[in-house]
């Protein structure tokens, strides 16, 4: 009995070492680096093992912590330090979709109940507009097409035709043609008693502002984690060679997030062929240049924490995704339990920025080919949380 006491002892001890020396380290990850042999000779146990360290980590993060645990006997939230505590300074506009100062739209309806569109986009590309009205079965109402102004700027007053339902923004290079430079399709337009109308309140605005608004901490915000792994050489200098000449935090972000859109390629093979899974692991990311939302999250927090700038990886319910032809709140989607998105917020300013660089990169890979279809989009780089939650919902915010 004693001999099994110990044997039972030294096999559980030697599990927690393998697990420390796991998340602390890419020994496992990496064993074919650093040992050649088994690389060599046997590559199926070389991958069986990285992805085994993959599943291992995945199903530490989520052990809750000694301070999680006791809070959660208390019922209470994990305190945070005063000096470390990010307090979210919240802010909104009813008009605005997007606070990023070079490209960015403002949408509201005027005490004459018409539609009043403005703001910035410095493009050249899409210079021209095109509004359209929609009913509720997706028919065109009524359609204008205007142009931005030698500054970037445009505007435009217009009349709401009756039975509006939805209203959608394109942009495009010419008057008329293909117009899928800027899309904004989560504006609903909905009435009161006397038939005046204003814009729809995503019915998961109120859940995303508590989740939203809560104390942060930025150290923890800061941290290199096997998935997040911002201390790795290859992640800073990658972030170095990003944010050279960059002076202000909010720029250095810009540049991360317009890095990641243009050289990482949603990897829709993985989702609907299953026979490649796409990494999820910073490192790995920027290895291979392909992920799905979880890989671009995490990529975006690493480069960013790597330069100091803290960054959270968010994971919720989003619209639209692939597989999924929602694309409006309905009843079955809002009590959705299961995460399928992941995105970033960035402390930047004193309060911390929503940037999905998932919805904003125009880059995939189908069929095996790498595709591009258009510029990479601003409308979720610095998004305002009300529009953001016309399509998005929070849950959790990972370690």
């Amino acid at each position: 009995m004693k001999i099994f006491k110990r044997t039972f002892i030294l096999i559980v001890l030697i599990l927690l070492a393998a697990i420390f020396i796991n998340a602390k380290t890419r020994f496992f990850k990496d064993i074919g680096k650093y040992i050649p042999y088994l690389e060599t000779n046997y590559p199926f146990l070389v991958e069986y093992i990285s992805d085994a360290s993959d599943y291992m980590n995945e199903a530490v993060s989520h052990l809750p912590t000694i301070r999680e645990i006791i809070a959660e006997i208390k019922g209470t939230e994990v305190q945070i330090s005063a000096e470390d505590v990010a307090n979210n300074i919240y802010y909104s506009s009813d008009s605005a979709l997007s606070f990023y100062p070079d490209c960015n739209i403002s949408v509201q309806i005027t005490d004459d109940n018409k539609l009043s569109v403005y703001g910035i986009n410095n493009e050249p590309s899409e210079k021209y507009i095109v509004y359209r009205f929609l009913d509720e079965s997706g028919e065109v109402l009524y359609q204008a097409t205007g142009e931005t102004n030698s500054d970037g700027s445009y505007a435009s007053l217009l009349d709401i035709p009756d039975t509006s339902y939805q209203f959608t923004v394109f942009t495009g290079p010419e008057r008329y043609g293909q117009y899928t430079g800027y899309i904004v399709n989560y504006i609903y337009i909905t009435y009161d008693e006397t038939g005046t109308p204003s814009i729809e309140v995503p019915p998961v605005f109120e859940n995303n502002r508590e989740l939203f608004e809560k104390p942060k901490s930025k150290s923890a915000a800061l941290k290199s984690t096997y998935s997040v792994c911002s201390d790795l050489d290859e992640i800073v200098q990658t972030a170095a060679s990003i944010t050279a000449g960059i002076e202000t935090d909010y720029d250095k972000a810009l540049a991360i997030h317009d890095w990641v859109c243009e050289n990482i390629y949603y990897d829709e093979d993985s989702i609907y062929e299953n026979y490649n899974n796409a990494p999820y692991v910073a490192s790995d990311v920027l290895t291979e240049k392909r992920a799905v939302c979880l890989g671009y999250a995490n990529l975006y927090a690493a480069l960013c924490r790597s330069v100091s700038i803290p960054c959270n990886v968010v994971t919720g319910y989003a619209l639209g995704v692939l597989g999924s032809s929602d694309s409006k709140w309905n009843e079955n989607n809002l009590s959705a339990a299961e995460a399928n998105h992941a995105w970033n917020e960035v402390y930047l300013n004193d309060h911390w920025v929503i940037v999905d660089t998932t919805w904003d990169s125009r880059n995939k890979i189908e069929n095996g080919q790498k595709i591009t279809e258009g510029n990479t989009s601003h409308l979720y780089f610095d998004s305002n949380l009300k529009f953001f939650s016309t399509n998005h919902k929070i849950f959790d915010y990972q370690k």
